[in-house]
């Protein structure tokens, strides 16, 4: 479908379809491209990110579109590749193994996997895994109860990760939890509190009581903010108009 030199820019293209919600196209081409890479002996550092990026994203959009043993398979192929990519680069470059996503974004995948396959006990062998690899991934924690419910001590290890992961920020996007151990992982407090309200354990319950309030302090402080802006503004505004006495 396109050239091997192509593959940097596709990737950005395939990027664009899935946020556009066009998962089709996503799907077609990210298995294009895999196959396309996986073919080829001898990737070099380069290629072998193009892959693993390739294979997140044809994971990604196999699990949205329903298609959970294909995805789940992927996400195994994904794990291998990224295990090769990080030897790769040991060997080439030791210091820019920083670079790289964290394992854990592919952990997490594999979270969700299990889960939509019914695999309650490999979604939190998956959880555990992003524990000891990103400790205080709160997205992690979050789907974790999204998908499996208050099972096994997941509410209580959310309402810790939920807990450490303040103080509430505000970002352009609103409200956010955003762990200083793992920024990526930032979630919409909205989204936390409702995973929190779903759980029965006492933690996490007091968690939400918590963030609830520090939330709904920020609200005001920030609904106060917007008046004082707008009275501000509007002081500025002259009280008749001068041109019509001309």
């Amino acid at each position: 479908m396109f050239g091997m030199g192509d593959a940097g820019q596709v990737l950005v293209q395939l990027e664009r379809y899935l946020a556009d919600g066009r998962e089709e196209i996503t799907e077609v081409m990210a298995r294009d491209l895999v196959q396309q890479l996986r073919a080829k002996r001898g990737r070099d550092v380069t290629e072998q990110v193009h892959l693993v990026k390739a294979l997140r994203l044809l994971s990604d959009v196999l699990l949205l579109r329903g298609k959970v043993k294909d995805g789940a398979a992927e996400v195994r192929r994904l794990h291998r590749e990224r295990r090769a990519l990080e030897r790769t680069v040991r060997r080439a470059d030791p210091a820019l193994l920083e670079r790289l996503t964290p394992a854990a974004e592919d952990h997490l995948r594999s979270l969700r996997a299990a889960a939509a396959l019914g695999r309650s006990g490999g979604a939190r062998k998956a959880l555990k895994r992003i524990g000891r690899t990103r400790p205080g991934h709160l997205l992690a924690h979050v789907e974790a109860v999204e998908r499996l419910g208050d099972v096994a001590g997941l509410g209580r290890r959310l309402g810790d990760a939920a807990h450490a992961a303040r103080p509430i920020q505000q970002t352009e996007q609103g409200l956010h939890l955003v762990p200083a151990s793992a920024p990526e992982s930032a979630v919409d407090l909205a989204r936390v509190e409702a995973a929190l309200a779903s759980c029965k354990d006492g933690r996490a319950s007091e968690v939400h009581a918590l963030l609830q309030a520090e939330g709904a302090s920020l609200r005001n402080k920030e609904a106060e903010a917007q008046a004082k802006l707008q009275a501000a503004i509007a002081s500025l505004e002259p009280t008749h108009d001068y041109y019509e006495y001309g």
